[in-house]
């Protein structure tokens, strides 16, 4: 492994792994991204992404504009680059700079960058691409390398920061709607009142005296606004789908759906328990929680 000081310097920064191909949305890409940065800070390559220039959660805007660093023009690159001129040339020449870079496509969730010859350079195209425990083991600087602005992080901490003068615990939740009423059938699905419920079921595992307070996240705009009118002590963010994840991190717990990247995202740069659920709302206990690891979108949470 080479020191982060020495990749200006180091040769090895020839080889390169390039994302160009966009697939799925904003959780889905960081999980992708931050494998790949996993696998690059270990074995010394440069990663340039150009797809946080065009995805976008739901309101139809590049996610670029949510990130505080390497982002100068419009993609990611890392380590960043010191002249910026080369990342708009690099922007423009992209297919064709990138023409014979071998390319594997995969969907496979069992899929390990670590697999992959290290010798060589890469175009990455598809969902699955895990790097084991890569990620976890450079969680701190992939963490740094892609956090959140300041303009996303602020009203956030000015939430959570008044939140902790009033309650104990947070517990964040996360109600994905409005695809995952068709995705996959609507195997994932759980109504905003069954999340509700695991609320009291969670509130219930305390002691009466803990103080535990709820911070809730949603897609759909109009469950967000019937919860709040019969919950005005839980607290709502409102905001981008960066100050969602942000805001989730920034709870002890956080329950969420199946099959999702995005409170996962959340459970990473927290370090935040998670539990993900289905639509049986199995009774848990606090020991099913778990810490996120490893950024393995459908694994083992994808059953």
């Amino acid at each position: 492994m080479l020191p982060p000081q020495q990749y200006g310097k180091n040769l090895l920064l020839a080889k390169k792994i390039i994302i160009r191909q966009e697939y799925g949305q904003l959780g889905n890409i960081l999980f992708r991204l931050a494998n790949a940065l996993g696998f690059a800070i270990e074995h010394g390559y440069r990663v340039e992404d150009y797809t946080l220039a065009f995805c976008n959660y739901h309101d139809g805007s590049s996610n670029i504009r949510f990130f505080e660093d390497y982002h100068p023009f419009q993609f990611f690159e890392f380590p960043r680059p010191k002249v910026r001129l080369s990342n708009r040339i690099k922007w423009r020449l992209k297919d064709r700079l990138n023409k014979r870079i071998e390319c594997i496509e995969n969907f496979d969730p069992t899929f390990n960058l670590q697999k992959l010859d290290t010798n060589k350079s890469y175009e990455l195209k598809g969902f699955h691409f895990g790097s084991g425990e890569l990620a976890f083991k450079h969680r701190s600087q992939i963490c740094d390398i892609l956090r959140f602005k300041e303009s996303e992080i602020l009203p956030i901490e000015n939430l959570i920061n008044e939140a902790k003068k009033r309650y104990d615990l947070l517990l964040g939740v996360h109600i994905r709607q409005n695809d995952y009423k068709s995705f996959y059938d609507g195997k994932f699905y759980v109504t905003p009142e069954q999340y509700l419920q695991t609320v009291d079921h969670f509130k219930s595992l305390h002691l009466p005296s803990q103080r535990i307070g709820v911070v809730v996240c949603s897609d759909d705009g109009e469950a967000l606004k019937k919860i709040q009118d019969n919950h005005q002590d839980y607290l709502f963010p409102n905001g981008t789908i960066a100050q969602d994840m942000y805001a989730l991190s920034k709870c002890d717990y956080i329950i969420g759906p199946k099959a999702t990247t995005m409170s996962s995202w959340a459970s990473f740069i927290g370090e935040s328990m998670l539990l993900q659920i289905d639509k049986s709302i199995d009774p848990f206990e606090l020991t099913d929680f778990q810490s996120v690891q490893r950024l393995e979108p459908f694994s083992p949470f994808f059953n």
